[in-house]
C-alpha cells in the first residue's frame, strides 16, 4: 500500500499541468544587477575605492598655497617702578592687546611632493583595478551559485525519474516473487536501489536549499525560478578566441591582478624618487600681512602694520643617514614590486591555460557523455527486453538503469562546468564585465 500510494503521488505530479509563473525567470544579468545594490562585500569594496580616490585630492593639495589666519585679542596690565632722584616712582598701565596675522605660503619647488602625488595616483589606479576584479568576482560568485541550483534541480528531476523506474522494477520483482518465479534477492536489490534514489533526491533538495540561500545572501533575493540552460546554444569550440595565445595577450593587458601589480610597481618607482627628494632643497614663496598693538611691555601705546614677501629656501644638510636608509628601503620595495608583477603574470597565464584546456576537454567530455547516454539508453531498452524474455534478471535491469541515470547526471554536470569555465577564462583574461555577462545570456532559455 505504501508503494502504491507513492506511485500515485508521482503520477499526479507528472500529469498536473504547470501553471505559468507570474514572475519572469531570473537570469545571471538580473541577479547581478540586484547584487550591485545588496552584496555587502561588493558595496564595501566600492566604498573603500571611493575613499582611496580622495588620496589624490589630498596629494594634490600639496601644490596649492597654504593660507593661515592667526588672531589674538586680550587685555594687559603692567606695574612699572622707576628709580628717580626723589625715590622710586610706581605707575600702572592698563591696555588692550591685538594681534592679527595673515600668512600665505606657496610651494615653488618640492620634489618630494611631486613624487608623492605621482605615487598616490598610481596607487589609486591600482585600487581601481582591484575594484574591477571585485566586480568580476561578484559575477563568478553569482554564476557559481546559479549553476549549482540548476544542477541540484536536475539531480532532483533525475532522482524522481529514477525512483519511478526503480519502483516499477520493485513492483515487478514482488509480483514475480509472489508467484514463485522471482527471488528475495531481486526484491531486496530493487528496494535498495529505491532507497538509494530517495537518498539522492533528499541530498539534492538539501544542496538546492544551500545554494538558494547562498544566492540570496549575494543578491538579497531568493529566486523562485531561474532561466535554464539552453542545450542547443552551447558552443562546440572555444568561444571568443580559438588560440590560447590570444587569451594570454588579453590577460597581460586586462587582468586586474596584473594591472594592480603594474600600478604598484609604478608607485614603488615614484616612492624611490620621493625618498631621494630628501636630499633636495625646497623653495616656498611666503607672504605675511600682520597688525599688532601693545605686543610687548616696551611697545605699549604703539601699533605695527607689516607686510612681508619672501622667497624661502630650505636645504637639508645632514639627517644622520635617515634619507639614505629610506632610499635603500624604497629600492628593496621596488624589487619586491617587480617580483610581484612577475608572480601575477605567471598566475594569470596559468589560470588562462587551465581554463582554456578545461573548455577544450569539456567539449570533448560533453560529446562523450552524450554518446554514453545514448548507448546506456539503448542498453537499458535491450536489457528490459531480455528481462521480459527471461534471459536477463531484474538486477541487470537495475544496473542498466543506474548507468543511464549516472550518464545523464554526468552530462548535466559537464555542461554546467563548461559554461562556468567560459566565465572563469574571461575573468582570468580580464574580459568579464556586464556586457560580457549579458552576452552569456544566449546560453540560457528566456535570457
Amino acid at each position: 500500500m505504501r508503494n502504491t500510494g507513492f506511485m500515485l503521488m508521482l503520477v499526479l505530479l507528472a500529469v498536473t499541468p504547470r501553471i505559468p509563473s507570474a514572475h519572469a525567470a531570473d537570469n545571471l544579468l538580473s541577479l547581478y544587477q540586484k547584487a550591485l545594490e545588496y552584496d555587502a562585500r561588493y558595496r564595501s569594496a566600492v566604498a573603500l575605492t571611493e575613499a582611496e580616490r580622495e588620496e589624490i585630492n589630498k596629494a594634490r593639495s600639496l601644490f596649492f598655497p597654504k593660507v593661515q589666519l592667526a588672531m589674538s585679542v586680550g587685555e594687559g596690565s603692567t606695574d612699572r617702578t622707576a628709580d628717580t632722584l626723589l625715590g622710586p616712582v610706581e605707575t600702572q598701565s592698563d591696555y588692550n592687546l591685538k594681534n592679527y596675522a595673515l600668512s600665505v605660503r606657496q610651494p615653488v619647488f618640492n620634489k618630494e611632493s611631486l613624487a608623492f602625488y605621482r605615487s598616490t595616483e598610481a596607487t589609486v589606479r591600482g585600487r581601481e583595478a582591484q575594484m574591477a576584479k571585485e566586480n568580476a568576482f561578484l559575477m563568478t560568485r553569482i554564476a557559481g551559485a546559479y549553476f549549482e541550483i540548476l544542477y541540484a534541480e536536475e539531480r532532483m528531476r533525475l532522482a524522481t525519474s529514477k525512483m519511478e523506474a526503480v519502483q516499477h522494477q520493485l513492483d515487478q520483482a514482488q509480483g514475480r516473487y509472489e508467484h514463485g518465479e522471482g527471488t528475495v534477492t531481486e526484491v531486496s536489490e530493487a528496494q535498495a536501489s529505491l532507497d538509494l534514489a530517495r537518498a539522492e533526491r533528499i541530498e539534492a533538495e538539501h544542496s538546492l536549499e544551500i545554494h538558494r540561500q547562498t544566492l540570496g545572501d549575494i543578491t538579497g533575493h531568493t529566486p523562485v525560478e531561474l532561466a535554464n540552460l539552453n542545450i542547443g546554444s552551447l558552443p562546440v569550440e572555444v568561444p571568443e578566441y580559438a588560440l590560447l595565445d590570444d587569451w594570454l595577450r588579453n590577460a597581460e593587458t586586462n587582468n586586474p591582478d596584473i594591472l594592480q601589480a603594474r600600478f604598484a610597481l609604478e608607485a614603488a618607482r615614484h616612492d624611490v624618487e620621493r625618498k631621494r627628494a630628501g636630499h633636495y632643497p625646497t623653495v616656498d614663496l611666503v607672504g605675511v600681512r600682520s597688525y599688532s598693538e601693545n605686543d610687548t611691555n616696551n611697545t605699549i601705546g604703539l601699533s605695527f602694520d607689516t607686510t612681508t614677501l619672501a622667497l624661502q629656501l630650505n636645504m637639508p644638510l645632514y639627517a644622520g643617514g635617515y634619507t639614505s636608509a629610506s632610499v635603500r628601503q624604497a629600492l628593496d620595495r621596488l624589487q619586491a614590486a617587480e617580483e610581484q608583477l612577475n608572480l601575477r603574470m605567471r598566475e594569470a597565464a596559468a589560470n588562462v591555460r587551465r581554463y582554456y584546456n578545461s573548455i577544450r576537454s569539456g567539449l570533448l567530455t560533453i560529446e562523450a557523455y552524450q554518446q554514453a547516454t545514448k548507448s546506456a539508453d539503448i542498453a537499458l531498452t535491450g536489457t528490459r527486453k531480455g528481462f521480459a524474455a527471461g534471459i536477463r534478471t531484474n538486477i541487470d535491469v537495475l544496473n542498466a538503469q543506474q548507468k543511464l541515470f549516472a550518464s545523464r547526471l554526468d552530462l548535466s554536470r559537464a555542461r554546467y562546468t563548461l559554461v562556468n569555465d567560459i566565465i572563469n577564462i574571461r575573468q582570468s583574461a580580464g574580459l568579464l564585465d556586464e556586457a560580457q555577462l549579458k552576452q552569456l545570456g544566449r546560453y540560457f532559455q528566456g535570457s
